[in-house]
């Protein structure tokens, strides 16, 4: 356990550096933008219009995006690494350590926007807007929302890896499996394959669920519920597939190149 917990906070060092940076990055541009447009008078003396709350919001939108990336492929150093992989410490409490401190930087990325977020708007705005009410139902809909996102994008990250460890694998067979070209081949012929098996099978599952369950259409906020939850049981079906396949591939298969 107290591997597993070291190991993590090594991870997390690197990802929470990794998430500073970008935020630092957006911040910079947002200062550009707003002395920009204060040197060319757009604002009529104004300190910090309203306006700037909405490209903060876009702004916010590009680094989720860019950060989930540079995420993406911080994770996938780990396993190709020679630092982490010759710890002395199991694949499988790797792979965990790995994914969940992934998964928190990222939650540490949104929790950033939305603190800067929230003083800009105060700022501009002279204070936060309020919370609306939600009922006891909306707030079941917001929480299945969540975890359905969550197990989204954990699931994304582990399909990435399958994918990554699938070339690997498949490149060691074959005399040019390391030539970049061939490689780009099987990453698109991989993805393609693996995004067809996913669609077909998940596709199916939906349709019958449509089919047999809410013939009528959904016509209320149970019903949709219901769909959230299949969707979760789906969802986490598929993670725990891919992280099968992932464990046997880095116990396996899959050796440090750097």
């Amino acid at each position: 356990m107290n591997e597993f917990v070291n190991l993590s906070k090594n991870l997390m060092r690197d990802k929470w550096k990794l998430i500073n940076w970008v935020t630092i990055f957006e911040l910079i541009a947002f200062v550009a933008i707003y002395l920009l447009r204060l040197v060319t008078g757009g604002w009529n003396g104004e300190i910090m219009p309203t306006y700037f709350v909405g490209v903060f919001a876009f702004e916010t939108g590009i680094v989720s995006f860019v950060g989930f990336i540079m995420l993406s492929r911080s994770n996938e150093h780990v396993f190709t690494s020679n630092n982490y992989r010759l710890i002395p410490i199991s694949d499988t409490k790797l792979y965990f350590s790995n994914i969940l401190t992934t998964f928190l930087a990222y939650v540490y990325l949104q929790i950033l926007g939305v603190v800067i977020g929230n003083i800009i708007e105060f700022m501009t705005a002279g204070g936060v807007g309020q919370m609306p009410k939600l009922s006891g139902e909306d707030l079941m809909t917001m929480g299945q929302f969540i975890l359905l996102t969550i197990i989204g994008m954990i699931l994304i990250w582990t399909g990435i890896t399958l994918v990554h460890f699938l070339i690997n694998w498949i490149g060691g067979f074959l005399a040019f499996g390391r030539q970049k070209l061939v490689k780009f081949i099987l990453y698109v012929v991989v993805t393609f394959v693996g995004l067809v098996i996913f669609n077909y099978t998940t596709g199916s599952v939906f349709k019958f669920v449509y089919e047999n369950m809410t013939p009528e259409g959904i016509n209320n906020l149970n019903q949709f519920n219901n769909v959230i939850w299949i969707s979760i049981g789906v969802s986490a079906i598929w993670l725990v597939i891919f992280t099968v396949l992932n464990i046997y591939f880095l116990k396996r298969w899959i050796e440090t190149i750097r």
